[in-house]
């Protein structure tokens, strides 16, 4: 017989919690901030942070990082990395966050596409996670 945890000091030594587990195609349906989950397709535990799953890795996290700098002219710029998704990436002009799907999209290759120039001399930040 189980016990429900809400509340509950769990014992010290050698006893542990089993979490629900499944592939991602199996996540809730509609789930809530906070619900955490092992994923049998990645391998790791995640957690649903209101808006997307995230995987809690078991050791440091790879990143590349593509440099680039604005002309006022170029919107498209060639990534070292392909991406599917604009949300898998992190994209900075200047030291202003760039919010995925409004500032910018990708093709599911390796351009970036800014819906405008970014100013002249102005860095951008690319980051990729791997």
């Amino acid at each position: 017989m189980g016990y429900f945890v809400k509340n509950r000091r769990l014992q010290s030594g050698s006893t542990g919690v089993v979490l629900p587990a499944g592939s991602s195609a199996t996540r809730p349906d509609s789930p809530v901030f906070g619900l955490i989950r092992y994923n049998t397709d990645s391998g790791f535990v995640e957690y649903f942070n209101g808006t997307a799953y995230v995987s809690l890795s078991g050791g440091s996290v790879a990143y590349t990082v593509d440099d680039f700098t604005g002309n006022g002219v170029t919107t498209v710029f060639t990534m070292s990395i392909a991406e599917s998704n604009a949300e898998q990436i992190i994209v900075f002009v200047g030291s202003i966050y760039q919010v995925a799907t409004t500032s910018y999209t990708v093709d599911g290759g390796f351009d970036i596409t800014f819906t405008s120039a970014p100013p002249s001399g102005i860095p951008i930040n690319v980051i990729h996670t791997t």
